[in-house]
């Protein structure tokens, strides 16, 4: 059987050791804090979670970037070169260029490299639904699974990542353009909370609005628990909001009876666009 390799992107938020033990390439994404060069991430584990978070708190201004057509090329062509498969699913095209770039490089090297395959699937998914869609993904590999049938895989597992997610600060989003300046504003002052869902397309929609963080958190956990699939995984992410995400936790865990809830930090892609305090869920639907 032709071997394959699994690429993704900075935004899946799962751990490096993770991502070397089985064999997933990170492609990193940029982002860089007020007028700084942009930073890569992953960056080899110098990043850390609780000062990058401190420092948006303080009003400094961050802002991401994909890597460029070269950049791509670089981490793919050694694979190509071994003669070997790609199959690239990261960061949802309805949130960043990075997949962009990534497809205009796979049709620049598969010129180069007829003989090869390179897939370049839309995930719809970001952060550790990302990451869920990886592990699932890895697995069906290391079972044995070909080339082929692991894109036809990819591409019916990725409609059953849910993400459900709120955020305190809603000049992020504001920043981001998904809400406007106005909305931003008088949500503050009402303390008035978006339930923001990533729908199965890759795009972000506003689902619910309520009154007050923790009926926010509240909402949240019992979206995640009415959609997640029994016997798997879920996901709590947050932006240095341990207290909010342990909250989220244990509803799901007392109300709904999931056990595999895991309490994760939102990396420095995602964060940079929900903010301090955004807490996530991510799960697999029925």
């Amino acid at each position: 059987m032709r071997t394959y390799k699994i690429f993704t992107d900075g935004a899946c938020d799962l751990p490096e050791e993770w991502c070397v033990q089985h064999q997933v390439t990170v492609m990193p994404i940029y982002y860089s804090l007020s007028s700084a060069m942009p930073v890569p991430f992953p960056d080899g584990g110098k990043f850390r979670t609780d000062d990058f978070y401190s420092i948006l708190k303080q009003g400094t201004p961050v802002k991401t970037s994909a890597p460029s057509i070269e950049d791509c090329k670089e981490f793919m062509r050694p694979v190509l070169e071994k003669g070997e498969d790609i199959l690239y699913t990261g960061l949802s095209s309805k949130l960043s260029g990075v997949f962009n770039a990534v497809r205009l490089a796979s049709l620049d090297l598969q010129e180069e490299f007829p003989e090869r395959k390179i897939s370049v699937l839309d995930s719809g998914c970001a952060s550790h639904g990302l990451g869920l869609l990886l592990k699932q993904l890895t697995e069906q590999r290391e079972k044995g699974v070909d080339f082929e049938k692991i894109n036809q895989f990819c591409t019916e597992a990725r409609q059953h990542i849910r993400h459900f997610f709120t955020v305190s600060d809603l000049m992020y989003l504001k920043r981001g353009g998904r809400i406007s300046g106005s909305t931003a504003v008088m949500g503050t002052v009402l303390q008035i909370m978006p339930i923001m869902q990533m729908m199965p397309a890759g795009a972000i929609e506003n689902v619910a609005k309520v009154r007050g963080r923790k009926n926010a958190l509240r909402s949240i956990a019992d979206m995640t628990g009415e959609n997640a699939k029994s016997n798997t995984p879920v996901i709590v992410g947050h932006c240095s909001a341990y207290d909010d995400a342990m909250l989220v936790r244990d509803i799901l865990r007392r109300k709904y009876s999931l056990h595999d809830v895991q309490i994760q930090p939102l990396g420095p892609i995602i964060g940079a666009h929900g903010g301090p305090s955004a807490v996530a869920c991510f799960c697999i639907a029925e």
